[in-house]
């Protein structure tokens, strides 16, 4: 959850306490005379308010303590004892603090220490008496035992939401593997008479033709092979990206198009999903280049402290109904970058009529 989210959260959870501790208390409030003093505070000078937002916010304030600091540094981390430690601290704490709190109240509404001194020997009798007094010590207990049972639906709702993103990802695991095994006979028959032709080629001394074809071997062997697991290291995809483009400006003259491709980082040692880059790259070439027209395609993949960031920018040359955006290798990624790697990206697609842009960022890696 991010941080945003966070404070939203914490700040509605504070305004629903504040609403039940208010009816709580209102109903206590009513029929009572402005000239009664309460506990000794009263209703005449608004004194009693002070008191009762003082209650509620220390109690709040040991409420989201345990939730937010105790439970998950200390407990779920399995240290009990000081995690009992840091309890009892915090709850006499907090315990000191109110008590404190109400003696700046005494003395800037001017009132007596106890009713003795305004009722004298007659403070039990007095008309229509009625008091507030809740001990502190046992209404912060009831807040504490409150904060166990929200947390424990707080983690509940979030194993829940995990379980079921897990299973999401598995079962589109189990669909893509059907899918590559259904499709692996035409690829491996492809793929070995790529071999036979490249060997055809490099007899008849036929270099052009070799190049291509050793290249789309190249491609056809990675779909093959390194899209089947589960991570690679980004610098093969990057290969892929770079065969891919030596194969699409074979359709062009010299310097009709131009690819400026800037790499930065490690690429080595740093792994994606596989072909989560690939297909905006594709898209950069279906849409921005075109025959007898200068084209310039510009992609940016930088590591940087254990981030990836990537670049794609084209000029739109051709657009099928208006679509650029449209592909299925595209919506594809989107999908599985949801899946794999949820909340750690990312991903602004731009596109203004004249220019395509993809910016997308991966992090912790």
């Amino acid at each position: 959850m991010g941080i945003t989210k966070q404070i939203k959260v914490g700040f509605i959870e504070a305004l629903i306490m504040a609403v039940l501790f208010s009816f709580s208390i209102y109903p206590k409030l009513q029929g009572v005379g402005d000239y009664v003093f309460i506990y000794p505070f009263n209703l005449k000078d608004g004194s009693l308010y002070w008191v009762l937002f003082f209650s509620l916010f220390f109690s709040g304030l040991l409420f989201f303590l345990n939730i937010y600091y105790a439970i998950p540094k200390f407990l779920k981390n399995k240290q009990v004892h000081i995690y009992i430690l840091s309890i009892i601290v915090l709850f006499f704490g907090v315990l000191g603090l109110e008590y404190l709190a109400k003696f700046p109240l005494q003395a800037i509404y001017n009132l007596p220490v106890n009713f003795e001194t305004l009722y004298g020997a007659d403070y039990d009798n007095v008309p229509m008496r009625r008091s507030l007094k809740i001990p502190p010590a046992i209404k912060n207990l009831v807040f504490l035992a409150l904060s166990f049972g929200y947390r424990y639906l707080k983690d509940w709702k979030q194993l829940m939401e995990e379980r079921t993103h897990k299973q999401t990802i598995l079962a589109e695991k189990w669909r893509v593997e059907l899918n590559y095994l259904k499709s692996q006979v035409n690829p491996h028959f492809l793929f070995n008479n790529l071999n036979n032709i490249y060997a055809i080629t490099k007899r008849n001394n036929d270099t052009e033709a070799s190049e291509a074809i050793s290249r789309l071997s190249s491609l056809t062997r990675f779909m093959l092979y390194d899209s089947s697991s589960k991570y690679i290291p980004i610098a093969k995809e990057v290969k892929y990206i770079q065969d891919y483009i030596e194969m699409q400006q074979l359709r062009f003259a010299d310097e009709e198009v131009i690819i400026n491709l800037k790499l930065e980082g490690d690429l080595e040692h740093t792994n994606i999903s596989p072909f989560m880059l690939i297909p905006f790259v594709e898209n950069a070439f279906k849409y921005g280049v075109k025959i007898h027209q200068n084209s310039i395609i510009k992609i940016e993949i930088k590591i940087e402290n254990g981030s990836l960031f990537f670049n794609v920018r084209n000029k739109i040359q051709q657009s099928k109904n208006n679509h650029v955006y449209s592909g299925i290798g595209i919506a594809n990624v989107k999908k599985r970058l949801e899946l794999v790697y949820s909340n750690n990206y990312e991903l602004n697609i731009s596109n203004d009529k004249t220019y395509f842009e993809v910016q997308l960022r991966i992090d912790n890696l």
